[in-house]
């Protein structure tokens, strides 16, 4: 497992973790900001510790990613239609696009799945778990760290359910498959995330969730969640639909790997 070790330790190489999610199109389609895939990894490529993508999206910017400071790479390997917007269905589906190998082969250091909990027939909530472990031994095999992302979802609302009880819920559900690490929705307070970190078994970093009102809640949120012991962010819209994404990404570096004040932070980007 030392491949496995050495991709957890450049990840985490800062102490804690700052990834950008890109692969938002898997599920939402041309979203406003990853329009167009070069320009916005171009901005944003120096920055992060990690980008989040699919292995699609991975070769149509992969010369990004040939310098020796390159961030490391997170492919995304599937899919669900909790986030149409015509929601128009029976029930929920949930299923696998790549293999690791395809993961590989484009490039990824490590991968990256749902688990979506709560939504449509049961019969796809178990399917899911069933890929998921089928993915987990793929990874391990090939020495690739394996990130689960567990959600729960109702089908009358546009996101995933962020109450802490859920919340914790659902992370040790998905620490019980056995990833490597968690990425979870942030309860939206200390004391009750401090909950889900204590009883879960991976490190988590918090999913960046839906777009926020204006940049300091949004740095806020982030550290917040750091102080109540996530071990990093993986954020998306928030930054990549700011009015200077890179600025942006600059500012929350300084907040998750430098501990300084959001508020701070927030003000030196209006200068």
């Amino acid at each position: 497992m030392s491949g496995l070790q050495i991709r957890l330790k450049r990840l985490f190489h800062k102490g804690k973790a700052f990834v950008v999610a890109l692969d938002h199109g898997l599920v939402m389609g041309p979203m406003r900001g990853i329009e167009r895939p070069l320009e916005i990894v171009g901005k944003l490529k120096n920055v992060p510790d990690a980008l989040q993508m699919t292995p699609a999206m991975l070769k149509v910017v992969e010369e990004n990613f040939y310098s020796r400071g390159s961030p490391m790479l997170i492919a995304r390997l599937d899919t669900a239609n909790v986030w149409r917007d015509a929601r128009k269905y029976e029930q929920g589906y949930y299923s696998p696009v790549y293999t690791v190998r395809d993961a590989i082969e484009a490039g990824a250091d490590a991968v990256v799945t749902y688990l979506v909990v709560g939504y449509g027939d049961d019969r796809v909530e178990g399917y899911n778990l069933e890929q998921i472990a089928r993915l987990r031994n793929e990874a391990h095999d090939y020495g690739i760290p394996f990130v689960v992302e567990p959600l729960f979802v109702r089908r009358e609302v546009s996101d995933s359910v962020k109450e802490t009880s859920i919340v914790k819920y659902v992370a040790r559900l998905a620490s019980e498959i056995g990833p490597d690490v968690l990425k979870v929705d942030y309860s939206g307070d200390k004391v009750g995330f401090s909950q889900v970190v204590e009883t879960s078994f991976s490190p988590i970093l918090i999913r960046g969730g839906p777009k926020t009102t204006n940049e300091l809640e949004f740095l806020s949120m982030l550290r917040d969640a750091v102080d109540a012991g996530a071990s990093g962010v993986t954020v998306g819209r928030n930054l990549w639909q700011s009015s200077d994404p890179e600025k942006l990404a600059l500012a929350i570096s300084k907040v998750v790997h430098e501990n300084q004040d959001p508020k701070q932070v927030a003000e030196s980007l209006k200068g």
